[in-house]
């Protein structure tokens, strides 16, 4: 049964195509930029700048492997934006690129080990979380 991928991590370096994500741990929402300011009469004025993509992802356990590349995008996008493949809510499957901010990044923590082909303990990782803020807003 194939998978669906529905966010890849920095495109232009690494490239980290994540697993798919079950109930409900990703989102992809467009939220308005807005201002709101109140007026002395009480009136409120809103000054809309825009649009924005913010994604939540959420997953369960990586290999040792995955982890390390996921761990390494994400400290890449907190220093600078990362260029990213997500799935809108409205697609079919196709996906959009744009680049991001790492908001959120946290850290996945050791839950337990199990013995590897060679009988040694290899530590399974999990409960994984990042969110991502869109650079530029659209039009």
């Amino acid at each position: 049964m194939s998978r669906m991928t529905q966010l890849i991590l920095d495109i232009e370096g690494s490239a980290v195509s994540l697993p798919e994500s079950r109930k409900g741990g990703y989102a992809a929402e467009l939220a308005p930029l807005s201002v709101d300011v109140e007026m002395v009469t009480g009136r409120v004025v809103r000054e809309l700048r825009g649009e924005v993509w913010k994604i939540e992802y959420q997953y369960g356990y990586f290999t040792p492997e995955m982890k390390d590349r996921v761990i390494a995008a994400c400290r890449k996008g907190r220093r600078e934006p990362i260029k990213c493949e997500f799935l809108p809510p409205e697609s079919a499957g196709p996906r959009l690129v744009s680049r991001f901010w790492v908001m959120e990044f946290k850290h996945p923590k050791f839950f337990w080990s199990r013995p590897d082909s060679l009988g040694r303990p290899v530590p399974m990782w999990g409960d994984f979380s990042l969110s991502l803020r869109e650079v530029k807003p659209g039009d």
